[in-house]
């Protein structure tokens, strides 16, 4: 679906996302609806058990799905909150539930995927209010959600991961995650960073998508918008948890996600940093792609590691 004469990056690109450009969807900035129904026939795989759905009220008092997903052995070695991607503006919890069970059962962790309002239907910030409430319904009352003991982490994809980051921003040092996985994040409404710059045609996602996004997610208050919306510009992230950031080379989002892991790393926080030469954004959705299952591997890896033996913060 992608011109491969204009791709950026392409002679940098693995030879096994190089050949399969052609399966990768091709948005284009303009009509959100069309823009939705194609991420949506590009994720129809289905779990092979579906998940249990709860509601939860938000802010507002609007009502959304939170979808449970238990790890195949019952046991639990903790919960995720995930947090799915789609530029603010598409996506749901129920595409993402095949992701969301290979997750649980991976990790072992109980995976609680809340289906947030999007963009520009809910502009900023009903969906991070959606996030942010999912995560007090789970600090506050587990056993309504049938979960045990153990650390609660958070999980985001692209948006996603600025709204995970956003949420952590929000419920403060009083109450805040165990851990944070934020992959390939949207972090930056600036777009000011070399890659932003320079990556305007790369597949699945460039500079003008990136651009729109953030207008119709936060609409008149870009630039002046509180910092919870893009956690870059935090003024002070000294008390956030152990967290994987995960970047891709060839993404315009690239420079800021490793500029966030170095801000951590300088606070003294624990941070791992993985970096995937030749990659996209959007590589996870390569079905079958070895340097995806490298990537699921390693995030997994780095949950599994939270679960287990996590870091002791004073």
């Amino acid at each position: 679906m992608t011109d491969h004469e204009v791709v950026d990056g392409r002679d940098r690109m693995l030879r096994e996302l190089a050949d399969r450009l052609d399966e990768v969807p091709d948005y284009r900035p303009g009509d959100v609806a069309a823009m939705r129904e194609l991420m949506a026939s590009s994720m129809t795989e289905r779990p092979a058990r579906e998940p249990e759905v709860h509601l939860i009220s938000g802010d507002g008092g609007a009502e959304r799905e939170l979808r449970v997903h238990r790890p195949p052995t019952g046991a639990s070695a903790g919960t995720i909150l995930h947090i799915h991607g789609g530029g603010f503006f598409m996506g749901s919890a129920t595409l993402y539930d095949a992701v969301c069970a290979q997750l649980s059962e991976r990790t072992g962790a109980v995976v609680c995927s809340v289906d947030y309002r999007l963009a520009p239907e809910h502009p900023y910030p009903a969906g991070l209010d959606d996030c942010a409430a999912a995560y007090r319904a789970l600090v506050e009352d587990p056993r309504r959600f049938g979960l045990g003991p153990g650390p609660l982490g958070i999980y985001g994809e692209s948006a996603g991961a600025a709204l995970a980051a956003g949420v952590v921003a929000r419920v403060g040092e009083e109450h805040p995650p165990d851990f944070l996985a934020l992959l390939e994040p949207v972090l930056d409404d600036h777009l000011s960073t070399a890659s932003a710059r320079r990556f305007t045609a790369t597949p699945i996602w460039n500079r003008g998508l990136a651009e729109w996004s953030w207008d119709i997610y936060l609409g008149d208050i870009r630039y002046s918008r509180p910092a919870e919306a893009a956690p870059a510009h935090l003024p002070d992230v000294s008390w956030f948890p152990p967290t994987l950031i995960s970047t891709r080379d060839l993404d315009p989002l690239r420079d800021e996600g490793i500029a966030f892991a170095r801000r951590l790393i300088g606070e003294g926080v624990p941070t791992e940093l993985r970096h995937y030469p030749g990659t996209f954004h959007g590589v996870l959705g390569v079905a079958g792609s070895v340097v995806a299952r490298r990537i699921f591997d390693d995030a997994v890896g780095f949950i599994r590691d939270q679960l287990e033996s996590p870091y002791m913060l004073t």
